[in-house]
């Protein structure tokens, strides 16, 4: 088993946004699996459950839409999506809960028939529209997996010295901690 790499890095909040592609593509994380949307949103990330009700309107676990973030069980390797309001018929229809939901049909998400094991494990996730500018922040402190290739991608090379890393896909945790810039 290789040792986990870390690297950490200060950014001012307005550089962000170049990881707002990362996000919406997918990111790695290291959580604890086995537990439902909501308390990985809410215990593993500090996300306030009146944020999640209010902002959160739309959930994909693994490509299928979520109206139960209290009971959609998060496994190893799963594919989390999450969005603030859509608009049109489609975003009604997806939305978590929404008066149309019944018309997803088989995109609804149901969990396994199967128990799910509760240990650490990774899933990918995704962030789109509003809740780029508000939720990046706290995964990116949190640590996002990244391969090294990716951080040069990004042109970050200013802010650090990657040349520690000449395997481009040697994987990293990269964690981020937002400073805002005095005016």
């Amino acid at each position: 088993m290789t040792e986990e790499q870390v690297l950490s890095l200060q950014l001012d909040t307005e550089r962000l946004a170049v990881f707002f592609p990362l996000f919406q593509a997918g990111v790695g994380l290291s959580v604890a699996t086995g537990c439902t949307v909501k308390e990985l949103l809410t215990q593993q990330f500090g996300i306030p459950e009146a944020y999640i009700l209010s902002r959160i309107t739309t959930i994909f676990l693994n490509h299928k839409a979520v109206d139960d973030a209290a009971g959609a069980v998060i496994t190893e390797g799963a594919t989390l999506a999450l969005s603030g309001a859509m608009p049109g018929l489609v975003g009604a229809t997806m939305r978590t809960g929404g008066h149309l939901a019944a018309l997803r049909g088989a995109m609804t998400y149901h969990n396994s028939a199967y128990p799910v094991a509760k240990g650490r494990g990774q899933i990918r996730l995704k962030l789109f529209n509003l809740l780029l500018d508000e939720l990046a922040p706290r995964f990116l402190e949190h640590g996002i997996l990244i391969q090294s290739g990716e951080l040069r991608e990004l042109g970050l090379d200013a802010d650090v010295d990657l040349s520690s890393w000449p395997d481009p896909s040697t994987l990293l945790t990269l964690k981020i901690q937002t400073i805002r810039k005095s005016p």
